[in-house]
């Protein structure tokens, strides 16, 4: 009782579980499992549980951002059910050493397909998802338990997913399905009835700095050399492992301090008193290529969500600015109101993007409707 208080005043909800699985099974904390996931630890225990229990679902819907680790989670959940360690108390699982863990980390084991789009083309298509479902239906080469990974499943078109319904409704025997997914809103309500949902944990500041600092060179360098680059770098991260190690290239580096200085000179055009004419100009300098234009406008936008933030609450923590008094002194006087419509006029330029609207007309509308906030 005295650790479970313990753990309940830090908030560590998600550790009870695992601890109370443990203390159920031995009284003692057991094996290590999913040690090569950072974090997500509800999820690793019950996967660990279904794992070791014979109960694990046939099919899981794994959303995410890019780089959180979806497709790592997905490898680590074939390993460890066909880890040759498996029923081995004293091995890690997956133990990351036997025959099939290697071969599967090193994506050559033959019982696990990936369905992915071609470079050439948009979408998944209906014709290479069947021939996907099909071979479920073939006897495993070797492994006992047969795994198939749609790469990319919020690009299957709807006929694409409808191909898969039935099979995710009625699997082959020891047949598992795993769809990841960087926007679940693209998935078909009737596929997500058929899968178990793992949304992939973001991390705040301060375990993502602790996480690449035991990781990376690259950030033990910049922390020390430059700690406040290091950590406009890590919150450009929005809680992602993936894209702070990526970020943290030196190349990335320069690329996103560019991009940051854009959007605060950008920023600095938005108070009511500026002429339109300067207005204009900074507009109109923003970047012309559509996905250099898509990150320096959604920077604005997390920036902007700050600003508003920080005139309103005393408890949020910022995502853009480093600091909160950063935040207020690239405020000024602007209002909350102004932000506001800012924000909207931002975040409809963004879906404007999407439709493959002219870009200088764009940012001309973007100009004329900030100044008219």
């Amino acid at each position: 009782m005295k650790l479970r208080k313990r753990l309940t005043s830090t908030d560590f909800s998600v550790k009870i579980s695992e601890w109370d699985y443990a203390f159920s099974k031995r009284g003692v904390l057991m094996r290590e499992y999913f040690k090569s996931i950072f974090g997500n630890e509800y999820t690793k225990t019950r996967l660990f549980d279904a794992t070791v229990s014979g109960t694990l679902p046939h099919a899981f819907l794994i959303t995410g951002p890019k780089g959180s680790g979806k497709l790592t989670l997905a490898t680590e959940i074939c390993a460890a059910m066909n880890c040759e360690k498996k029923n081995d108390d004293a091995e890690p699982l997956p133990c990351g050493t036997c025959n099939n863990c290697r071969r599967i980390r090193e994506g050559i084991f033959p019982d696990i397909k990936f369905l992915e789009k071609s470079h050439d083309k948009a979408t998944i298509g209906v014709e290479e998802t069947r021939d996907f479902r099909s071979d479920m239906f073939f006897s495993a080469t070797e492994a006992k338990y047969k795994f198939y990974v749609v790469k990319g499943a919020d690009l299957m078109t709807s006929a694409a997913q409808n191909a898969l319904l039935k099979v995710l409704e009625e699997p082959p025997s020891n047949v598992h399905i795993i769809l990841l997914a960087t926007e679940a809103d693209k998935i078909l309500t009737t596929i997500k009835s058929r899968t178990q949902f793992i949304q992939t944990e973001l991390f705040e500041y301060e375990r993502l700095k602790s996480f690449v600092l035991r990781h990376s060179d690259e950030a033990r360098v910049l922390n020390e050399s430059n700690p406040e680059q290091f950590k406009s770098v890590l919150l450009s991260a929005y809680g992602v492992i993936g894209n702070a190690l990526a970020l943290l290239d030196g190349k990335k580096i320069a690329e996103e301090s560019e991009r940051r200085d854009t959007v605060l000179k950008f920023l600095s055009v938005m108070p009511k008193k500026t002429p339109f004419s300067s207005l204009y100009t900074a507009t109109l300098s923003l970047p012309q290529k559509r996905e250099e234009l898509r990150c320096v406008l959604e920077e604005t936008i997390t920036a902007l969500r700050d600003m508003i933030a920080v005139k309103l609450s005393d408890d949020i923590s910022t995502l853009f600015f480093t600091e909160r008094d950063a935040a207020e002194a690239t405020l000024g006087t602007m209002s909350v109101k102004r932000l506001t419509k800012i924000f909207d006029i931002i975040s409809s330029a963004l879906r404007d993007i999407d439709k493959n609207v002219l870009i200088a007309p764009l940012l001309t509308d973007v100009a004329v409707r900030i100044k008219e906030a």
